[in-house]
């Protein structure tokens, strides 16, 4: 998909930027023949935190300009040159492309991978991630500057590193992990209750993975999940879920949540007709919690829900609308007890069993954006 700039700045006397649908235009070259250099420069800014695949491309020509190279990387926001170049932080710039031997002619065409090369230089996507063309000459065109035309960036979305679609083989306690990882899950019901591993009954698209409330969970492997949750890591837990009946005064929906554990900790949960959520946060010497509630969420009905950390951000969403963020410093603390896993159906600790169906649980490495929440909720 197209990846569209959250910010531009143009800077220096000779820049003509242009948009068009076939992607942003700029010519680029001193608008004085004085022989005095002057440097043009145009900085895109994009949101590229959890992006993969992500692709430059542009076509350029030269109007018989000069070659001017820069210093080697990292170089300065001020620096001279004739090239395309990256910044993570928008101090230390390296260039990726040169444009110091392009024909005058002839457009030449670029497809440049920007994860290698982000990758070969220890830089990481973020928010504010900054790609910058740059002409550096002292004649106006045609005898000096830069065409450059059709610049686009393309890439994906990372998709989630777990995908429990629970369209399933209700005979089968085998939960099929649908993301690249295929870390399926298993279905753990004591009673046998009625006498198969699985519980299949209609989704929300599809079939739901329905849980009696007795004895029946589904408890995440560690390796499906506990690093989303470490500390200063973001992630995303999304999934559909609706109320059995009859339900318990209290009940645990998903948690990895333990009684003292003196460690970070999530889990939604019903009481007295109402579903909240908590983030239970633990530092030495001392505690908090982060936490909301949906009256609506017992109705009986489907709703989907989603809980977002994003650096020191935490957000929860009830049908793709935002019911809480809470930003506090120690909101980036772990959240993956050594002792527990996340569950479904019940408390980590094997209390408080909870009648309900899930659908379309999903785990991301990532912090969702509103936009991906509320096209999740809109389904199917």
């Amino acid at each position: 998909m197209k990846i569209q700039p959250t910010h531009i700045t143009l800077s220096g006397p000779g820049v003509d930027l242009s948009n068009h649908p076939e992607g942003l235009s700029v010519e680029m070259s001193d608008p004085v023949q004085d022989l005095e250099y002057a440097r043009n420069a145009v900085t895109l800014t994009f949101d590229l935190s959890g992006h993969e695949h992500v692709r430059l491309s542009f076509k350029a020509l030269e109007y018989g300009d000069e070659p001017h190279a820069p210093p080697p990387g990292p170089f300065g926001d001020d620096v001279n040159f004739d090239g395309v170049a990256v910044s993570a932080d928008g101090a230390h710039w390296y260039e990726i492309q040169d444009l110091r031997s392009l024909r005058s002619d002839k457009l030449t065409a670029y497809d440049l991978d920007l994860d290698a090369a982000v990758a070969a230089l220890g830089l990481s996507y973020g928010t504010t991630f900054r790609i910058r063309f740059c002409q550096y000459d002292d004649n106006p065109a045609p005898m000096d500057g830069f065409s450059i035309q059709k610049i686009e960036l393309e890439g994906d979305l990372r998709p989630p590193i777990l995908h429990l679609t629970m369209d399933d083989n209700a005979a089968s306690a085998t939960v099929v992990d649908a993301s690249e990882g295929h870390l399926n899950q298993t279905f753990v019901d004591p009673g046998g209750n009625p006498n198969t591993n699985a519980h299949s009954v209609a989704g929300i698209n599809g079939t739901a993975l329905a849980f009696d409330g007795v004895d029946d969970y589904l408890r995440l492997t560690p390796e499906s999940h506990k690093s989303c949750l470490a500390e200063n890591h973001d992630f995303a837990i999304t999934f559909w879920w609706k109320v059995g009946v009859p339900y318990p005064p209290f009940s645990h929906v998903l948690s990895n949540y333990g009684h003292l554990l003196g460690e970070g900790c999530l889990y939604f949960y019903t009481s007295g007709g109402v579903l909240y959520v908590w983030v239970r946060e633990y530092w030495p010497g001392d505690s908090r919690t982060v936490a909301t509630s949906w009256p609506n969420g017992l109705d009986g009905n489907w709703h989907h829900y989603a809980l977002v950390r994003e650096g020191s951000t935490i957000r929860f969403y009830q049908d793709g609308q935002l019911t809480l963020a809470d930003t506090d410093v120690h909101n980036s603390v772990g959240l993956a007890p050594a002792s527990k896993s996340l569950t479904l159906g019940k408390a980590a600790d094997g209390d408080h069993p909870s009648p309900g169906s899930f659908d379309d649980f999903r785990l991301y490495d990532r912090a969702l954006l509103e936009s991906e929440i509320q096209e999740l909720a809109a389904m199917p």
